[in-house]
């Protein structure tokens, strides 16, 4: 069965996992969109229905980056989750913010 998931619901899925990887500060500072892959400008719509166009975006204190990989399983949610988490767990090691830090990814119920 093919799982349909907006992109409201990505996202309330997908906060829960930078909360847990990011201190208080960034959090706060954070913002996430789901845009086209390699179009980190465009803002899908809440209630557009995730596909594998899309990828997730993040600004955090100040700094903007998109997974690499496009939204496609989203029937597997926790995998989906973790492919995030371990792009925003790179992100972080390189940013000004936290460079060099390896954050824990939580975890997904894998």
């Amino acid at each position: 069965m093919t799982v349909v998931m907006t992109v409201g619901e990505l996202l309330a899925a997908f906060r829960p996992v930078a909360e847990q990887m990011l201190r208080p500060d960034e959090f706060r500072s954070a913002r996430f969109w789901v845009g086209p892959y390699g179009d980190w400008e465009l803002d899908q719509e809440q209630d557009d229905v995730v596909d594998g166009s899309m990828c997730v975006v993040w600004t955090i204190m100040g700094e903007t980056q998109g997974a690499r990989g496009l939204v496609e399983d989203v029937d597997d949610l926790p995998g989906l989750l973790h492919d995030l988490a371990d792009d925003l767990q790179d992100f972080i090691a390189e940013s000004s913010f936290a460079w060099g830090e390896l954050r824990a990814i939580p975890s997904l119920g894998q």
